[in-house]
Order: structure tokens, then sequence, then C-alpha cells
């Protein structure tokens, strides 16, 4: 296999990881038992090339049968863990903590007797009897003893650090998906919210739409409201038709305004002027789609929809250093002197909050939101959001 068989966005826990080195590392962890044995041979191997360069050249010098001493033990301990120590770490795993400890410690001093025992065994038919005789005339319990015992601290800590690495790296590998579960169950959890905050078009927009429609069929201005129905059509596809996980440009979100707006000066008439005062280096900067339409749907309800004449909506976006700030206006004479005792109103505070929530759900702290009661007459609401690229 090379680098070049390995995908791009391999799955694996270290969500961050990025290169050839990331996708390598991302590659060996995603599969447990690839991760096992790549790691237990490199480690063995490991073992192998420091047991050869210190204890075997000490015993015997560079020899071979310090040579074939080392490949056996490392051999002995290799099978050992393979074929003993995993099986019984990965039963103790399903165990309580009380069992899982009696038995890692129990197998642990078991298995370090006994490759401590067939080291020893090892150890007197290559390396000979140059240190203690072991030949069958001569050799006692006590001479195998003598072997055995000054080899036990070695294996012990040789198998406490394996069991250490195997639980460690194990106990890891859940905690990286527990908390990719945890992660992935949280972004799920943002993302419905979002499409619920998105999709909850004003009930009220539509119905006063429809029986404005309704009224002109039955004055027979065919002209009037068949634009009407093609407004209302242009605007209801583009706000099915756009993700609101993912962002417009301001350009976008300016027309599909018109095209909201433009309804509803064909319902107000005179009563209701537009401005939009939007700065030219604006129009290409990201932003969540349909983001003032609870603004202007405010304004009109709230302020418009009161006044005789003269109702006046400013929509105004600008950028402010690294920020892009962006205003709804109205001139209504209803705005309280606190504006924000709105947003705690459940009846006249629902798209407001739905605003505000979903800049918060999409910025995090990196967005601002503000009411503000303006002079003489009139609420503002204002946002800021970072200024990004085309793109970012």
């Amino acid at each position: 296999m090379t680098i070049a068989d390995i995908p791009a966005q391999q799955p694996g826990p270290f969500i961050s990881a990025t290169g050839i080195s990331g996708r390598w590392m991302n590659w060996l962890f995603a599969d447990k038992d690839r991760m096992f044995w790549v790691l237990q041979i490199a480690g063995w191997v490991g073992f192998f090339v420091l047991h050869i360069l210190s204890v075997s050249t000490f015993l015997a010098g560079r020899t071979t049968p310090a040579l074939l001493y080392s490949v056996a033990s490392s051999g002995i301990g290799f099978l050992t863990t393979s074929v003993l120590a995993r099986p019984i770490y990965r039963l103790a795993r399903r165990q309580g903590p009380v069992l899982l400890l009696t038995t890692v410690l129990t197998s642990t001093v078991i298995m370090a007797v006994a490759m401590s025992g067939m080291k020893a065994l090892i150890f007197s038919i290559v390396i000979g009897r140059g240190w203690i005789p072991l030949d069958a005339e001569s050799a006692s319990l006590t001479d195998y003893i003598l072997l055995i015992v000054p080899s036990m601290p070695a294996n012990l800590f040789l198998l406490g650090s394996w069991a250490g690495f195997y639980f460690g790296i194990n106990y890891y590998l859940n905690l990286r998906n527990e908390m990719e579960r945890a992660l992935l169950s949280a972004r799920l959890a943002d993302q419905a919210q979002l499409k619920m905050l998105r999709y909850q078009l004003n009930p009220h927009f539509l119905f006063n739409t429809l029986n404005a429609i309704s009224t002109l069929v039955l004055e027979q201005d065919g002209k009037q409201a068949n634009s009407m129905l093609t407004q209302l059509s242009a605007f209801l596809r583009y706000s099915l038709d756009s993700d609101p996980l993912l962002k417009t440009s301001l350009a976008e979100e300016v027309r599909a305004l018109k095209l909201y707006l433009e309804i509803e000066k064909t319902r107000f008439g005179d009563r209701l002027k537009v401005d939009f005062e939007i700065d030219e280096e604006t129009l290409d900067a990201p932003v969540p789609s349909l983001i003032l339409q609870p603004a202007i749907e405010n304004a009109i309800k709230y302020a418009i929809a009161q006044m005789e004449d003269g109702g006046e909506i400013t929509i105004i976006a600008k950028r402010d250093g690294n920020m892009l700030h962006m205003r709804v206006c109205d001139n209504g004479p209803n705005a309280p002197d606190d504006p924000s005792t709105i947003l705690t109103n459940s009846k006249n505070g629902v798209g407001l909050v739905n605003m505000r929530d979903r800049l918060t759900f999409m910025y995090q702290d990196r967005s601002e939101f503000r009411l503000s009661k303006l002079k003489p007459q009139g609420l503002c609401v204002s946002i800021k959001l970072p200024f990004e690229n085309r793109g970012q």
C-alpha cells in the first residue's frame, strides 16, 4: 500500500490530523485489529534490537548464541502477549473494576513466571554452562530458580508496560468514539434546531398575502393579483431551496428581501416606504440565508401595520473593520423604552428570538445582536457578523 491508496478523508480518531502523517495515523487507528498487529510487531522488533544491543551482548557478546537468545526472548514475549495476554485482557475489560484488576494482576504474574521459565530453558540451551551448569547430571531445581528469579522483575515490568499500553490505547479509542458520538449528536441537534428556526415562515405573512390576492381577484385586478402571485412564488421557492445550514451572498439575500417587501408594498401601498443602504463592498459577503427576515416581519407587523401613513423601513449593510454590520430600522410608534423586553415576550418576540438564536448557533460569541429604540420613534434591530470572503 502507498500513501496514494489512503483516502484523503480517512476516518480515524485523530480528527484534526492533516497531511501525509495524519492520514497514516488515521489509517493505522481506524481498524483496531490492524492497529494491534502493527504496534505489536513494531514493539517486539524494537525489543529485539534493544535486547541484542544490551542483554545478549552483556551475556555472550556479539555472537550467534547471543543473537539466537535475543530472537527466542523476543519470540516468547510476542507469543505470550499475542496468544495469552490479549484474550485474557480483552475478557477482563468486560468485567467490573475489582474483577478486572484481579484478573489482570494474577494473569500478569503467572505469565511473567512462565516467560522467565521459558527464557531460563532457552538460556541453558543456547548460552550453555558458562554461567550455571544445567546439564542433566548436574542441574538442580535451585539452579533453574537462580536463572528464573533475576529475570522475574524485568518480565513483570515488560508485561506490565504492555498491559498499560493495551488498556491505555483501548480506553483512549473508546473515549474518542464516545466523544465523536457526542459531537455528532450535538451537531445533529444544532442542525435540527437551525432548520426549525429557519423554516418558521410567518403564517400571518402567508395568510395576509393570500387574502390580499383574493381581494385583488374579487376586484378583478388580475394583473396585480398575478404579479403578487409571481412574487410570492419566487420568494417561497428561494426560502425553501436555500439551506439553513449554509450561507448565501448578501446580494442574494437582498434580492429575496426585495421580493418579500414588494409583496408587502402591494398590500400597504403608499403606507410603506423601503430604503436600502447597502455598501457595494458588502454584496459578496456570505450571510445566513434570510437572516434579516424576522426583523422585517417584526417591523411590518408591529410598526407599519399600526400606522395610517408614512411607514418606513430602512435596511443597512456596512463593513465595520473585520465585521459586517447590518441593521433593519423602522419608524413605528410603539417601540418600548426598553427594547430588550420584546425578546422576553412570548407572543411578540418569537421571530427576533429565532434570529438571535440562529446567529448564536452559527457564530457563537463572534456575533452581536442588539435592539435599540430610535428617536423620535422607531425600533432598530442590529446584528454584527464576521466579515468573510466569498468561499470561506
